[in-house]
């Protein structure tokens, strides 16, 4: 890759980290994006998870004592044989027709959650058991699923920091195994070190910078602002990446 290139990855790599330490989620989806229009979709992935992997333990580490434990134990039990069945299966499928489909699922789930009794109620603790499972079959397909981990992982007793801590508990699992499933394949890391080694430091800073906005963000406004960022992700993903790829 070309040093202007290389240059604006890092870039991008330091804003979206920035902004999903500040609202938990967009973040990745918007450097993946980037990072697609200069690497084909078989490199772009495999790298974006170990720059994910960067800003995600970032994250773990800034908010360690916020995150909710209950629920990363529970998710965290299904997730490595998820992670298999999308080796072994999901490779194969259509990645504009899973777009679409989790991107219709994100705005169901987030008009549901404002209807009646939805309102007011939380997902399962146990049924983070068999979120962990898709998440880690979708995450070796799609390569980013936070939009529907941040609609699951809205809860009445989570404040914005156990939200936003939590979140980056998960992407770090799940980018941790992606790229042990992805060199377990054969993919080589090593091909794209200088990137890598430029695009990693970038992210770090843009995580704690992302936290120091987050510490002073009134609670309201973050969920609000939440909610407006995986709407914007679940469109995103039904008419940019999942119909504009079936109809082109």
């Amino acid at each position: 890759m070309s040093p202007v290139e290389i240059a604006i990855l890092s870039g991008a790599a330091f804003c979206t980290s920035a902004l999903t330490a500040v609202v938990g989620a967009g973040g990745g989806t918007a450097l993946i994006a980037i990072m697609l229009q200069v690497m084909s979709p078989a490199a772009a992935i495999p790298v974006h998870g170990a720059v994910q992997l960067a800003s995600n333990t970032t994250r773990v580490w800034l908010l360690w004592r916020h995150m909710s434990w209950p629920i990363i134990f529970r998710f965290a039990a299904a997730l490595p044989l998820g992670v298999w069945l999308g080796l072994a299966l999901f490779q194969g499928l259509p990645t504009a027709v899973i777009q679409i489909m989790i991107g219709c699922f994100v705005l169901i789930s987030l008009g549901a959650r404002q209807i009646g009794t939805w309102r007011e109620s939380d997902v399962p603790l146990w049924a983070f058991v068999p979120i962990g499972f898709v998440t880690g079959a979708l995450n070796m397909v799609v390569g980013v699923i936070a939009p529907v981990l941040g609609v699951l992982i809205i809860r009445k007793d989570l404040s914005k920091e156990a939200i936003v801590g939590t979140l980056g508990f998960f992407g770090f699992l799940g980018n941790l195994l992606k790229i042990a499933g992805f060199a377990m394949v054969g993919f080589s890391f090593t091909a794209y070190g200088p990137t890598m080694l430029c695009m990693i430091p970038a992210a770090i800073i843009g995580t704690r910078v992302g936290r120091a906005v987050l510490s002073k963000m009134d609670e309201t406004y973050f969920l609000i602002a939440f909610r407006v960022v995986l709407v914007v992700l679940a469109l995103k993903l039904i008419l940019v990446d999942g119909l504009s790829q079936l109809i082109g």
